[in-house]
C-alpha cells in the first residue's frame, strides 16, 4: 500500500523512444538507459516503443514506475521499415503518428505532466508528442551534419544515396509536421552537435540547447583506470563501427599504407556491413594482412575487451552526430585520433586526443599519420592524454547526464 502511494505522487512522464532495448548498444540502448535512469530518477516513466523490443525489454528485471507500451502497425506497415531507406524514413514517420494517439489514449487516463521524445535522436523526423499540450523536451538529437564532398570517392557507389539524404532532409525540415512544428513549440530542443544547432534556429526553433546524446552506464567501465603506455616499441590502434560508407573506412586503409613501414604501429578493426567487401579488396590490394587484422562483428559486450587491449582509438566518420564509440573507448583510458568534423570534433579535445583539419583527403591522411606519429614517439604524451580521456569519460555517465538534463530542462513541479 506504501509502494502504491509512492508511486502515486510521482510525477508522470510519458518517454518517446522508438529505439529502445537493453541488449543492443546505439540508439537502442539509449532508448533504454533513458527509460530506467529517469525511472530511477523517481518519475513514473511511460515509455512507448516498438513491438520489436519487447523481448529485450522483457528479459530484464525493471522498477515498477516503469512502464511499457509496444507499438506494431497495422498489418503490411511493418514491411514498410526494412524495404528501403526512404520507404523506412516513411514507416518512422507514420508509426510517430500512431505513437502520438497512443499517448494521447494514455494521457486522458493518466494525465502526463511532461514528454519526452529520445530516439531517434534526428531533428528533421521530429515527433508529434508537441501535440499533446504538456512541457515537451526533444533530444538530445543530431541530423545537421554533412559529409564533406571532397571525400566522395571514399563512398564509392553510395554518394549518390548520401546527396538524396541532404534532399530528404531539406524535405523533411520544410513539409514534416513532426518536425517544423515541434521545433517552434518544444519547451527545449537539445542537439549534440554544432551543426544541428544551426540547423534547428534556422528552422524555427525558439529554445536550443547544446548536450552529448552518447552517455555510458557506470557498469561499461572496468573495475580499475586503464593508463595506456606504449611497450616495446608497439602502438595498437583500435577501429569499431558499422562499415557503412560515411564511416571512412577506406580512409582508415589510406592512412595505414603511409605507416606500413612503421612495424611496430597495428590496427585492429572491429565491425561488418555494407562496405565489408570493398574493405577486404583494399586491404588485400594494399598487402596490410600483416598490420590490419579484421576481426568482423563482435557482440557490445565483447568489444570492451578490445578497448582493454588496445593503445589509441582511431575513428575516421566522415558523417556522424555524436558517435559513442569515442567515449567508450575514453572509458578504458584510450586517447582518440580522428577528423575535425561533427560530434567527434567536440568529443575530442587537445588534451585527449588528436582531432585534425581535413579539407582534402591528403591533407586528412598526412595529419592523421602525423597524430598517430606522435603518440608512438612520445609514450609520456600517451600517458596524459589516456588520463585525461578516462576523466572525461567519467563525467559522462547515464546517471549524471539524466540528473543534469532534468534539472536544467525539466518545468520545476
Amino acid at each position: 500500500m506504501e509502494e502504491k502511494e509512492s508511486i502515486d505522487k510521482m510525477r508522470r512522464l510519458l518517454l518517446s523512444a522508438f529505439a529502445c532495448d537493453p541488449t543492443k548498444g546505439s540508439e537502442p540502448g539509449n532508448g533504454w538507459n533513458w527509460a530506467i535512469g529517469l525511472a530511477n530518477k523517481g518519475f513514473e516513466v511511460h515509455c512507448i516503443t516498438r513491438e520489436v523490443s519487447r523481448k529485450g525489454i522483457e528479459s530484464k528485471q525493471k522498477p515498477v514506475n516503469l512502464h511499457f507500451h509496444y507499438l506494431q502497425l497495422p498489418i503490411g506497415l511493418e514491411k514498410l521499415y526494412s524495404a528501403s531507406q526512404p520507404t523506412m524514413y516513411l514507416y518512422y514517420i507514420i508509426w510517430q503518428w500512431y505513437a502520438y494517439k497512443m499517448a494521447l489514449r494514455l494521457h486522458k487516463q493518466i494525465k502526463f505532466e511532461i514528454a519526452h521524445h529520445v530516439t531517434w535522436g534526428s531533428l528533421q523526423m521530429g515527433s508529434f508528442m508537441y501535440k499533446l499540450n504538456v512541457p515537451f523536451i526533444f533530444g538530445p538529437a543530431g541530423g545537421g551534419q554533412v559529409a564533406p564532398a571532397a571525400f566522395k570517392k571514399y563512398f564509392r557507389e553510395h554518394w549518390n544515396a548520401e546527396e538524396k539524404r541532404e534532399t530528404v532532409t531539406r524535405f523533411m525540415l520544410k513539409y514534416n509536421p513532426a518536425c517544423k512544428k515541434m521545433l517552434q513549440k518544444a519547451s527545449v530542443v537539445l542537439v549534440s552537435n554544432r551543426d544541428t544547432l544551426e540547423m534547428a534556429e534556422e528552422n524555427g526553433a525558439r529554445n536550443v540547447r547544446f548536450t552529448l546524446d552518447a552517455a555510458l552506464p557506470t557498469s561499461f567501465f572496468p573495475e580499475q583506470q586503464t593508463i595506456k603506455r606504449t611497450e616495446n616499441e608497439q602502438l595498437k590502434l583500435l577501429w569499431v563501427g558499422r562499415f557503412m560508407p560515411r564511416k571512412g573506412i577506406l580512409l582508415l586503409l589510406d592512412v595505414m599504407k603511409e605507416l606500413e613501414s612503421y612495424a611496430g604501429i597495428t590496427l585492429t578493426v572491429i565491425g561488418d556491413g555494407e562496405m565489408k567487401e570493398v574493405f577486404l579488396d583494399k586491404l588485400k590490394e594494399y598487402k596490410l594482412e600483416s598490420k590490419v587484422f579484421w576481426k568482423g562483428k563482435v557482440p557490445f559486450e565483447g568489444v570492451r575487451q578490445y578497448y582493454a587491449d588496445h593503445d589509441v582509438f582511431f575513428y575516421t566518420s566522415l558523417r556522424d552526430s555524436c558517435p559513442a564509440q569515442l567515449i567508450e573507448a575514453m572509458a578504458f583510458g584510450m586517447p582518440v585520433v580522428t577528423l575535425n568534423l561533427h560530434g567527434q570534433a567536440l568529443i575530442v579535445d587537445d588534451s585527449r586526443g588528436f582531432r585534425v583539419l581535413c579539407e582534402t583527403p591528403e591533407a586528412a591522411i598526412r595529419n592523421l599519420k602525423e597524430a598517430i606519429l606522435t603518440l608512438y614517439t612520445y609514450p609520456a604524451l600517451l600517458r596524459s592524454m589516456s588520463i585525461a580521456a578516462y576523466n572525461f569519460a567519467g563525467q559522462q555517465k547515464w546517471e549524471k547526464k539524466i540528473n543534469n538534463i532534468v534539472e536544467q530542462y525539466y518545468p520545476i513541479k
